[in-house]
């Protein structure tokens, strides 16, 4: 037994770091999408440009299992693509256009609190008293992120997107757990990434996107901050921030569990919060540190009640990229 003990936990160090690596990913593949679209690129067209890439490298996940896909698979297909991809990518990158990063991801990351709520209301799911209250304590939380340093640290424009890309997360959260389940993970990916495509052919057409803006030199001005030429920052997108996101969490999530894998992703607001202040120079007031701090934490008290009394089965994929 007590071999059986050792083997299993560098796998379960090896689990969270790989979960951990991804919500890393996920945070600089936040900052380097406000990048290019402080270098010229539109947010539809940041989102776009991560689905195009991300979904075709994906396709090598998908096209061994063709065969496998029925028509009752294609409904939770589609549903995923079009809410969790192009409408929570779509949303989110436009509210991070003109807005700091870490406020704008805190107001997002609430979605679990309202899959929360929706289990306890469709599903009749009982949570234990102080999950209630954090969820309450997380609410002022944000609004502590988004009153305590004024005017300037999200716009109106900013705050509505931020909570369309938080209905869509939490939606997409119900969605996953309806995705077809003798189906790899990678590959439902895949198929979801195919719709978002195909969505995005007609919202942002490959041949519109501004080819000619690669060769460009994009400039973090934070204190940390340094240049380079933009299709460094695409190709970053595309293969670390969205491909590699995706492959670390799902491996990450086979060894330590999807319920341990929500709870390790809550990390990313802060570390973007982090990287947003050296690289783009977005500082936050004191007040607005303590209310993404308190948010996170209060989240995760939430979710590790909803992990221990789940309705839902937790995502093996993160849902927001």
């Amino acid at each position: 037994m007590a071999v059986a003990a050792t083997d299993r936990a560098p796998r379960a160090w090896l689990g969270y770091a790989l979960v951990g690596a991804s919500a890393g990913f996920a945070a600089f593949n936040v900052i380097f999408g406000r990048l290019m679209i402080d270098t010229g690129v539109r947010p539809l067209e940041v989102s776009a440009t991560r689905i195009y890439g991300a979904g075709l490298i994906l396709l090598v996940f998908l096209v061994p299992v063709l065969g496998r896909l029925r028509r009752g698979h294609i409904a939770p297909i589609v549903a995923f693509g079009l809410v969790g991809l192009v409408v929570g990518q779509g949303a989110a990158f436009l509210a991070f256009s003109d807005s700091d990063v870490a406020i704008v991801l805190v107001i997002i990351f609430t979605a679990p609190l309202f899959v929360t709520l929706y289990e306890r209301i469709r599903l009749g799911a009982v949570l234990p008293r102080h999950a209630y209250i954090a969820i309450v304590v997380a609410v002022a939380g944000v609004g502590l992120a988004v009153a305590g340093g004024g005017v300037g640290g999200i716009t109106p424009r900013g705050f509505a997107f931020a909570v369309a890309s938080m209905i869509a997360y939490a939606v997409s959260v119900v969605l996953a757990s309806r995705l077809p389940g003798d189906l790899p993970p990678l590959a439902r990916t895949a198929a979801s990434m195919v719709v978002a495509g195909i969505a995005f052919c007609v919202i942002v057409p490959p041949w519109t996107l501004p080819i000619d803006l690669l060769g460009a030199t994009a400039t973090f001005p934070g204190r940390l901050g340094f240049a380079l030429p933009l299709w460094v920052a695409v190709a970053f997108s595309v293969l670390v921030g969205s491909v590699g996101v995706f492959v670390t969490w799902i491996a990450g999530t086979r060894i330590v569990g999807a319920g341990a894998s929500s709870v390790v992703g809550m990390a990313e607001p802060v570390l973007a919060a982090a990287v947003a202040w050296a690289l783009l120079a977005q500082d936050l007031a004191v007040l607005q540190v303590i209310g993404v701090l308190v948010t996170v934490g209060a989240i995760t008290i939430v979710e590790l009640a909803r992990i221990r009394t789940r309705r839902l089965d937790a995502p093996d994929a993160p849902v927001e990229l």
